[in-house]
């Protein structure tokens, strides 16, 4: 058994203190106290590969900086993106801006007429991702002919980004590979089999699974560990799970954060103690799952991170 449920004393305090408070709470509060512990434990095994999951609209969210903050302290060593996200991060780049707007007042007609797209309670000009297109074909455009894995694609991309703010641009200076399993369901996606309809580049996710599947049989060698902290599900969650399978080498330490539940049977929602029947994880790992919406959850534990490590 764990200690006595202690009070919550409001007070002028760190984000860390506040976390460490939590830890000694109940429900979610709890268990956003036991994750960023996770993931602390995570960086600081020096032999364990950090994966990233990001799901969801993360940038749209104004979370792009939180991850940058990983990456650049090396926090995470493989990211596993929707297209999505790595679509946004880019198109920021090049000057697409997100405004707020309530939800509960807004006429998706006019703003189609107007040329604004909306993600909830956020919208973006729709020119400024024209302009994300043209340039990412120009980036294309450069690429040798050959064939190649999604993390190699945005690698090429992310050399030639600029925006010290990019978490693909960032991510290649400190040679972080950003993995894009569902590559074709994406505007970038699409911006891709349009150039390769008259340039000879191919894309070959087998090389991505590859990629991962051999990493881990090296790590089981090398008795090493792997872990991840991963932001909402989908396909990034199961292709960092699922990774891990062929080689029987469960990860060590994993956290999600969700508000999806297990009940409705998506993958999102699934809960990580039902990933110890595939081999996901096992008894021995350091795992945690908190409800909650990964726009507070995340910037929380990054902050706590930093006055950590």
């Amino acid at each position: 058994m764990a200690g006595f449920v202690k009070d919550f004393v409001p007070k002028r305090q760190s984000v860390d203190d506040l976390l460490k408070q939590f830890r000694n709470t109940s429900f979610n509060a709890r268990s956003l106290g036991e994750a960023a512990d996770i993931v602390e434990e995570m960086i600081k095994d020096r032999n364990c590969v950090k994966f990233l999951g990001l799901s969801g609209a993360l940038i749209a969210g104004g979370m792009r900086s939180c991850v940058v903050e990983m990456i650049k302290n090396k926090w995470a060593d493989i990211i596993v993106s929707t297209g999505a996200i790595v679509t946004h991060d880019i198109a920021q780049c090049f000057g697409e801006k997100f405004l707020q707007v309530d939800p509960k007042k807004i006429d998706d007609v006019q703003l189609r007429a107007k040329g604004y797209d909306r993600i909830y309670d956020t919208i973006s000009p729709v020119k400024t991702m024209a302009t994300m297109e043209k340039n990412v074909q120009k980036i294309f455009g450069e690429i040798k002919d050959g064939e190649y894995a999604t993390y190699e694609i945005m690698a090429e991309i992310g050399k030639k980004l600029k925006n010290g703010k990019s978490i693909v641009g960032a991510a290649a200076r400190k040679n972080v590979k950003i993995i894009v399993p569902a590559f074709a369901d994406s505007i970038l996606g699409m911006q891709f089999w349009m150039r390769a309809q008259d340039k000879k580049i191919r894309l070959n996710e087998m090389r991505d699974l590859g990629h991962l599947i051999n990493l881990h049989f090296d790590l089981k060698e090398q008795k090493k560990n792997s872990g991840a902290l991963i932001l909402g599900g989908g396909v990034p969650k199961n292709f960092i799970l699922q990774s891990v399978l062929m080689a029987d080498k469960p990860h060590k330490y994993v956290v999600q954060v969700t508000t999806d539940m297990q009940e409705f049977g998506g993958l999102s929602g699934a809960t990580l103690e039902e990933a110890i029947s595939w081999g996901k994880i096992d008894d021995k790992s350091k795992f945690c799952t908190v409800h909650c919406d990964f726009t507070i959850a995340l910037p929380i534990i990054v902050s706590a991170l930093k006055e950590r490590l």
